[in-house]
């Protein structure tokens, strides 16, 4: 064989040689990586510090936080590529006057940095009243993100254009609001009239009518969302209407034991949202997506970090780390 038929014969095995490299790295999966974490300071009315989690190559070095041993090397250097970013609201609808901390939620940060993902998980402050927390946390999450991008150890590895969010409770309405939702006063109100049976979304809420003029509107702290991830959400606090610029896709989780009352708020999220969301249900109750415990915070807080006896906590977290990862993955 020569001139030009052995040079098409070496272009095909050539471009043979390419197809199958390309099916093996697709078969392979993402890269793995190790994870990283380190803290930031951003500075805000009320300064806060800010988890953030990240892929890197370097081994991991298990470290203390208080009483939580962080399974990542802390400010390892982040890993080579370019990587989207994953925002990450704590819970707190009953202590949003104390503020609260991401380091209970901090097995799930790193499990996706494993898989490849920058998450940016503030440390939410207190807020005086409501009012302030639905203003303030949503900004507080548009400047950790903003604090991190422009942090040089990062700036040239996160991918703003790819940028998806995870909430929990009180979290999960913060996630809904940077996302677009407009938050309905007075739908909330009308939800909580005469309501006994939801203390989670209706404790303090003013049903006087009080609240019934009240016009929501829309964060000035709203993100191009490409993802949303909602664990257990504080959704009571929207009608359809304020929802109808949430159209990305969304992974809707519900605690089957869970004492904020799916009807009116993971369930009616579920019926309002513009596009239906992927919906799983674990077992276990409202705080069931808090990592397992240590002794301490067991001990400060059994309600939160003791489950029933059939109730696998780490199994459970298992299960949906794998699946926001790979629905993150998807997605972003």
């Amino acid at each position: 064989m020569k001139g030009p038929s052995m040079r098409r014969f070496v272009a095909t095995l050539a471009l043979l040689a390419t197809g199958m490299a390309c099916a093996l790295a697709e078969h392979a999966g993402p890269r793995p990586f190790h994870a990283g974490m380190t803290r930031i300071t951003v500075q805000d009315a009320v300064p806060f510090d800010t988890l953030v989690a990240y892929p890197t190559d370097a081994t991991e070095v298990p470290f203390q936080d208080g009483p939580y041993t962080i399974a990542a090397s802390r400010d390892a250097p982040i890993a080579s590529g370019n990587f989207p970013v994953v925002l990450f609201s704590h819970g707190g609808g009953g202590t949003l006057k104390a503020g609260g901390s991401s380091l209970p939620y901090a097995a799930l940060a790193t499990s996706l940095a494993r898989a490849g993902f920058v998450v940016v998980a503030p440390f939410h402050p207190g807020s005086k009243e409501p009012r302030e927390a639905r203003e303030d946390r949503p900004r507080q999450i548009h400047k950790a993100l903003n604090a991190m991008l422009a942090d040089p150890r990062f700036a040239t590895h996160a991918d703003p254009n790819r940028l998806g969010m995870m909430g929990f409770s009180y979290g999960g309405a913060v996630a809904l609001i940077v996302a677009g939702a407009v938050p309905d006063l007075a739908h909330l109100a009308a939800y909580c009239r005469d309501r006994t049976d939801d203390p989670k979304a209706c404790d303090g809420v003013p049903t006087d009518g009080s609240l019934a003029n009240v016009v929501g509107k829309r964060s000035p702290d709203a993100l191009a969302m490409k993802a949303l991830v909602l664990m257990e959400p504080f959704g009571a606090l929207f009608d359809r209407n304020g929802l109808t610029s949430v159209d990305m896709p969304t992974l809707l989780y519900r605690a089957e034991g869970s004492d904020l009352k799916a009807e009116g708020n993971i369930l009616a999220l579920a019926t309002a949202l513009p596009h239906p969301p992927r919906q799983e249900t674990v077992p276990g109750g409202h705080f069931i997506f808090v990592d397992p415990c240590p002794p301490a915070p067991e001990a400060d807080a059994p309600a939160v970090c003791r489950d029933a006896p059939d109730v696998d906590r780490a199994a459970v977290h298992r299960r949906i780390e794998a699946e926001i990862g790979d629905f993150l993955r998807r997605n972003l």
